[in-house]
């Protein structure tokens, strides 16, 4: 049987292409990722994002020092990808007016640590608040994604702290950097993909005494907080996903037949944003050349943009483009005069200073695969409460209808009328106001319909000796779901 969410061009190319892992099928809780014989450190250590004087002083030459542009075509806009006639602004700028000692004490505002996790260090920011008498702390995990860093909650993050002011609760924000990306670890083995995320970000919540907690995710974050939402349910309080998506065979089905009366499974006001899916689909194909080199050859992509900072930021302000309007498409400066220049170079410099662009890029090969493909996580459901807001541009929309197929307890699809991909970072303010509306709403839900308070005593005495145990038989189920699915039983009983 066709598996229907292989319809996706964009998921099509990475899979049929990408690595293939069927030799070694199971996903496992303490698969160690780092160097082999290294000792593995558990203590949260204090950290300080550092610049070496001799590494900006590199970096500044190598941008006086490049290579004339071969001019871009007249009048092409970003349809050809960056445009030569107006990107020299942002390499001069980083080379010139980018106030690298003062980023650097910026970038260091908030309190950063790092544990190593399965072998790997990993870096976080974590912010833990004071909690008034009458408040409750609830510790909240954020991932980030891909072209961005731990950069795109720095503003978010005072704006959060306004919004829970008159709240009952505080949050207590722990904010990684992905594996390979930033200042986190890479892994120089294969299959370190966002499955595998979920359980070293499980690990990390769990280690900072966390048995119960939030999840925020965007972008790779979005996806691995789903699989964290499906491998671990009893762990998550709540879940907020700002690109709700549910890759599930039955979303995709839906998709196919509502084609022919989209207003069947969703509101008229938006059928635009999927429907007619030529569109939708000559969009993902005209702007997803990069998924693809990323699902299939990164390393090599990786050479250019380690040795080449102007490379580097071709490659990601492409990325940020795109994803940011579509209508960037024919835009000659991209849309990227919407962030402010210390935004996007502060990113940048998650990148470029720890020499993280080809390890960043691997996450798509090591996730987009065959091994991925016949695990059959992605169709099952999870029981985590979850709130989803999708801003008018994101780069994918789907209705509830199709998301409720992944998330049964999907309280609410918030629907904005204007912003891109990138929410916390392009618009703080609404994205904080959203994500603490979503984490009251969750908290309601819970008290009205769930019991959440779990006996600590009982978890503890389980959890070192079940847990490797409560996570096969996860993934079994799993496995058994998809058998009886592959078996032509009805694929929207999932």
């Amino acid at each position: 049987m066709m598996h229907s969410w292989l319809v996706l061009g964009l998921v099509v190319a990475a899979a049929a292409a990408g690595y293939d892992y069927r030799s070694q099928p199971d996903l496992y809780y303490d698969t160690w990722w780092g160097p082999e014989g290294k000792e593995e450190d558990t203590t949260i250590r204090p950290f300080r994002i550092e610049w070496d004087k001799k590494d900006i002083d590199d970096l500044v030459y190598r941008l006086k020092n490049r290579r004339e542009f071969v001019p871009s075509l007249d009048d092409s806009a970003y349809r050809y990808g960056v445009n030569t006639h107006t990107f020299g602004f942002w390499l001069d700028y980083w080379a010139n007016d980018y106030n690298f000692t003062a980023r650097e004490q910026y970038l260091n505002q908030y309190p950063q640590f790092k544990t190593d996790i399965q072998g790997l260090g990993i870096h976080f920011i974590w912010i833990k608040p004071e909690v008034p008498e009458g408040k409750i702390n609830i510790p909240v995990l954020m991932l980030h994604g891909f072209p961005g860093s731990v950069r795109e909650f720095y503003d978010a993050i005072k704006e959060i702290q306004k919004a829970t002011e008159n709240k009952n609760f505080v949050l207590e924000l722990i904010i990684p950097s992905l594996p390979g990306f930033g200042y986190s670890d890479y892994s120089n083995k294969e299959g370190l993909g966002a499955a595998e995320m979920a359980f070293i970000y499980k690990n990390l919540m769990n280690r900072l005494g966390h048995e119960k907690y939030f999840m925020q995710g965007g972008d790779w974050g979005s996806l691995i907080t789903a699989n964290m939402a499906t491998f671990f349910p009893d762990e998550i309080i709540g879940y907020h996903n700002n690109m709700g998506v549910a890759l599930t065979d039955a979303a995709f089905s839906m998709m196919s037949i509502a084609s022919l009366n989209p207003s069947s499974i969703m509101s008229c006001d938006v059928v635009n944003r999927l429907y007619p899916l030529k569109n939708t689909f000559e969009q993902l194909t005209r702007d997803s050349g990069y998924f693809h080199v990323h699902a299939t050859k990164p390393d090599t992509l990786g050479i250019s943009v380690s040795d080449s900072p102007t490379a580097l930021m071709a490659w990601l302000f492409q990325q940020v483009s795109i994803c940011t309007r579509k209508a960037n498409y024919d835009d000659p400066e991209g849309g990227l005069h919407r962030y402010r220049p210390e935004q996007l170079l502060d990113n940048l410099m998650f990148y470029w200073m720890p020499n993280k662009g080809p390890t960043s890029f691997r996450i798509y090969s090591n996730t987009f695969n065959l091994r991925n493909y016949h695990l059959g996580y992605l169709n099952v459901t999870t029981t985590v409460p979850t709130v989803v807001v999708q801003a008018s541009d994101e780069i994918f929309y789907m209705p509830p209808s199709m998301l409720k197929t992944k998330f049964s307890n999907l309280l609410a699809v918030d629907v904005l009328n204007d912003y891109g991909h990138f929410l916390a970072f392009e618009v703080p303010d609404v994205f904080a106001s959203n994500f603490v509306s979503a984490v009251q709403r969750i908290l309601a839900f819970n008290n009205q319909n769930m019991n959440v308070r779990q006996d600590k005593q009982d978890f503890r005495a389980n959890k070192l000796s079940n847990i490797r145990q409560l996570v096969r038989e996860r993934i079994n189920s799993i496995r058994d779901k998809m058998s009886n699915y592959e078996n032509n039983e009805n694929p929207f009983m999932y």
